[in-house]
């Protein structure tokens, strides 16, 4: 049988040849398609709050309609639990619970979409009653009784929302948060994932995480 002596230095050559083809391939950035996906559905945010809020940074600051424009922002970046809606075209219902500051600011909203439903708009009173609402927002003037409020609501499938200081540190969801005429939102995630309510990814971006 004949051996054939091959040189050390072809040897190394070829299996470094070798390595270099059998190397595992790295890992891919992320595309810079995705990247402006991702930035697009940020900027859709913002935009559609800016549309519905259309005094957020120009002529006088109307609070409360920037506040009307994020609840249904809010509305759409949220996924409820299967059974939630007894129908696939049942309404997203937004409830104030107790006093009102938003006047006809949030008329703007009834009638339109989130998803295949429909958003209506309505005023609770009391405490019963809120167990029917998918968005429940309230207000400063209801501070006395927010805990109360909370408690009756929890762990239900219901987005809690507030203006009230501290109110995502206190067991609510997301508390609105108005500084130099802007508005950023505090997100208590624990308290949504107990209620079985998952936040966008693209909205929690947006907000600051509280415990």
């Amino acid at each position: 049988m004949e051996v054939l002596n091959v040189p050390t230095s072809r040897m190394a050559g070829s299996a470094r040849r070798g390595a270099q083809k059998r190397a595992p391939p790295t890992q891919s950035k992320p595309s810079l398609a995705f990247r402006w996906h991702q930035a697009l559905l940020v900027l859709a945010f913002w935009l559609t709050t800016a549309l519905l809020g259309s005094t957020v940074w120009a002529g006088e600051f109307d609070e409360y309609s920037v506040k009307a424009a994020y609840l249904y922002n809010f509305a759409k970046y949220v996924e409820w639990p299967p059974g939630v809606f007894d129908r696939p075209d049942a309404p997203v219902m937004i409830c104030i619970a107790g006093e009102n500051p938003f006047g006809a600011a949030l008329s703007v909203l009834v009638g339109k979409a989130v998803g295949s439903h429909p958003v209506d708009v309505r005023a609770v009173s009391s405490n019963t009653g809120l167990e029917k609402c998918h968005v429940v927002f309230i207000s400063r003037a209801e501070q006395s009784r927010a805990r109360v409020l909370l408690a009756s609501l929890a762990r239900l499938p219901i987005l809690t929302v507030s203006d009230i200081d501290d109110f995502a540190r206190a067991g609510g969801m997301i508390g609105l948060v108005e500084a130099e005429q802007r508005i950023r939102f505090d997100i208590n995630l624990a308290t949504a994932r107990q209620a079985n309510l998952k936040l966008s990814s693209q909205l929690l971006k947006l907000a600051t995480i509280v415990e």
